[in-house]
C-alpha cells in the first residue's frame, strides 16, 4: 500500500512538471503540416513560403513545417472543414458557407482604394464586434487578408452611370444586386468561363480585380476598365487546427501569435502586387482606364449601399449585428478613406 501511494505521488509530481496540453518536450522538434490551396509559385503561396521560413528561423529550428501545395492535402472546396477535423495542422481557409457574418459583410467597405486602409478600419472593429472572430472559434486564426478591389472590365466603354443600363455583367452575390440597381443584369458564371463569354459577347463585362487581367488574360477581351473600387472586407485566410495549437509549448505559441501580422501583411502585399501587374499589362496592351465623375461614382456607391443594407438586414434576422456593423464600417470609411 505504501509503494502504491509513492507511485501515485510520483505521477502527480510529474503532472506538475509537464505542462498540460503540450505534447512536446523542450528539446523536441515540432513537425507540422501546411495545406495550401495553390501551387508554390502562386501569390498566396509566396506569402506562405515567407511565413514558414520566418517561423522556422524564429523558433531556431524547433518547428519544421512541411507544405503540401496545390490542394494536395486540403481541398479547395472543403479546406476549412478539413482543417477543423485535423487533416492538416495549418492551412489556407476559404469557407463558402457557415460563416454568416464574414460572408454577409464582405462588401461593406466599398470605396476604399487600398488594403492598408481596410486593415486600419478593421483593427478598430475587432474589439467592438467580437462576433467577427467568434465565428472562427473552431480554429486558431493565423492570418487575415483583404481581397482585391473589384472594377468593371468591359467590351465597350462605361463612362457614365447611364452606360450601365442594359449591360450583362458577370458578378456574384450582392454585386448582382448592385448591377441590377444600376440598370444592368448580373449573371453568375464561373471565372474560368468568363473569357469566352466576353470574347463571344455573351456578356458585356465582368466585375473582377485587376489581377485577372493577367491571370485570366481579360486584357485581350475587355479593353475598357471602369474604376469602381468595390472593396472587400478582411477575412481570415490561414488557420491552425485547435488540437495542434493546444499541443504547442507556450513559448512557441507566443512566436506564432507574433507572426500573425507578418503573415497577413505578406499575403496582402502579394495580392496588391498582382493588381499592380494587372494594371501595367493593361496599359501596355492598350486598355483604357475610365474614371467616373464624382456624381456618377456616388450613384454607384448608392446602389452598393442599398445592396449592402439588404445583406445587413439578412444578418440581423439571424441575430447577428449586420446593420450595426455596416454603419460602423461606413463611419470608419468616411474617417480614414479620405
Amino acid at each position: 500500500m505504501k509503494s502504491l501511494k509513492i507511485g501515485v505521488l510520483s505521477v502527480l509530481a510529474l503532472l506538475l512538471v509537464i505542462p498540460l496540453g503540450s505534447a512536446y518536450a523542450a528539446d523536441d522538434t515540432i513537425n507540422l503540416t501546411y495545406g495550401a490551396s495553390e501551387a508554390i509559385m502562386h501569390t498566396f503561396s509566396k506569402a506562405d513560403v515567407a511565413w514558414i521560413k520566418k517561423i522556422e528561423e524564429d523558433t531556431k529550428g524547433r518547428v519544421k513545417i512541411t507544405p503540401y501545395w496545390g490542394a494536395t492535402l486540403l481541398s479547395r472546396r472543403e479546406n476549412t472543414e478539413e482543417l477543423i477535423k485535423g487533416v492538416a495542422d495549418l492551412g489556407y481557409v476559404s469557407p463558402r458557407t457557415g460563416y454568416d457574418l464574414m460572408l454577409g459583410s464582405l462588401g461593406f467597405p466599398y470605396g476604399v482604394g487600398d488594403w492598408k486602409t481596410v486593415v486600419k478600419i478593421y483593427d478598430k472593429l475587432d474589439k467592438k464586434f467580437p462576433e467577427l472572430d467568434g465565428e472562427w472559434s473552431k480554429m486558431k486564426i493565423m492570418a487575415k487578408s483583404v481581397s482585391s478591389n473589384y472594377h468593371l472590365l468591359s467590351r465597350k466603354p462605361v463612362r457614365t452611370v447611364a452606360d450601365f443600363k442594359g449591360l450583362t455583367v458577370k458578378a456574384t452575390g450582392a454585386y448582382n444586386a448592385i448591377i441590377k440597381e444600376l440598370g444592368g443584369e448580373g449573371v453568375n458564371i464561373p471565372m474560368g468561363e468568363t473569357y469566352v463569354a466576353l470574347q463571344k459577347g455573351t456578356i458585356d463585362a465582368c466585375l473582377a480585380p485587376y489581377s485577372t487581367l493577367v491571370a485570366f488574360k481579360f486584357n485581350e477581351v475587355a479593353k475598357y476598365i471602369t474604376v469602381l473600387n468595390l472593396t472587400s472586407s478582411i477575412r481570415p485566410t490561414r488557420g491552425m487546427n485547435l488540437d495542434s495549437w493546444n499541443k504547442l509549448p507556450k513559448d512557441i505559441q507566443k512566436i506564432f501569435d507574433k507572426s500573425v501580422e507578418f503573415w497577413s501583411n505578406e499575403d496582402n502585399k502579394w495580392r496588391d502586387l498582382d493588381d499592380v501587374e494587372g494594371v501595367e499589362l493593361a496599359k501596355k496592351t492598350g486598355c483604357e482606364f475610365i474614371e467616373l465623375s464624382k456624381e456618377d461614382l456616388a450613384a454607384v456607391y448608392k446602389a452598393a449601399e442599398k445592396a449592402m443594407l439588404s445583406e445587413a438586414a439578412k444578418l440581423d434576422a439571424k441575430g447577428l449585428p449586420g446593420t450595426k456593423l455596416f454603419k460602423e464600417v461606413r463611419s470608419l470609411v468616411d474617417k480614414y478613406a479620405k
